[in-house]
């Protein structure tokens, strides 16, 4: 498995991240938009909604 080692930046006032992800097999970078309890990842293609009480829902 390795040593694995991401990095989480916000890029400006934007609400988007830019993910960096480390490890043996190489690097990989995504992007991730949030807005409000919406999240959506460019690297999964995923739409994530947080929901309360600690709960989350994902659409692919």
């Amino acid at each position: 498995m390795g040593l694995n080692y991401r990095k989480k930046r916000r890029l400006g006032p934007l609400p988007i991240w830019r993910n960096v992800s480390r490890s043996d097999s190489g690097k990989t970078v995504s992007y991730s938009f949030k807005l409000g309890p919406w999240t959506w990842n460019s690297r999964t293609k995923k739409s994530t909604v947080d929901l309360p009480g600690g709960y989350s829902y994902t659409s692919d």
